[in-house]
């Protein structure tokens, strides 16, 4: 039992540390949500569930967090904040075409069952403060979530 709870918190410790490098982001995500109009803590959640905070291989060695396809598998971004922005401008294209939801926008983005479901998770611990204060995005912890989450 001790072995578990050492295993547990070491894996809990480490997730922690990978959650800086996606706060670390949190002035991308806002200038990307801004511009295109988007919720920032959508990008965020989107982000988090992607690229397992930040862990992935795509986002470690091709700078992309939201597991972005192109003609030839998952692109390749020269930073992170180029990512964030590319994200930004799909979740627009989405908007404009009338998905708004997390649920409309996983029927597009991405096919596999529960996505919307695992975003919305990400999307509730990022605005109960789990992640670190929403102070960048003009938000506080606890806030509801705009109209038309979900």
């Amino acid at each position: 039992m001790k072995l578990v709870l050492t295993i547990i918190s070491a894996l809990a410790l480490s997730t922690a540390a990978f959650s800086d490098v996606v706060e670390d982001l949190r002035p991308a995500i806002k200038a990307a949500a801004d511009e295109n109009g988007i919720d920032p803590v959508l990008i965020e959640a989107i982000i988090r569930h992607e690229s397992g905070h930040a862990t992935s291989h795509a986002a470690r060695h091709k700078n992309n967090l939201a597991g972005i396809m192109g003609r030839r598998g998952q692109r390749t971004y020269q930073t992170k904040e180029e990512c964030v922005a590319d994200l930004g401008r799909i979740l627009a294209r989405y908007k404009a075409r009338g998905r708004v939801t997390t649920a409309q926008i996983g029927r597009v983005y991405c096919t596999v069952g529960g996505w919307a479901r695992q975003v919305n998770a990400h999307m509730a611990a990022i605005r109960s403060g789990r992640h670190g204060s929403l102070e960048v995005y003009g938000i506080s912890a606890g806030q509801p979530a705009p109209q038309g989450e979900n």
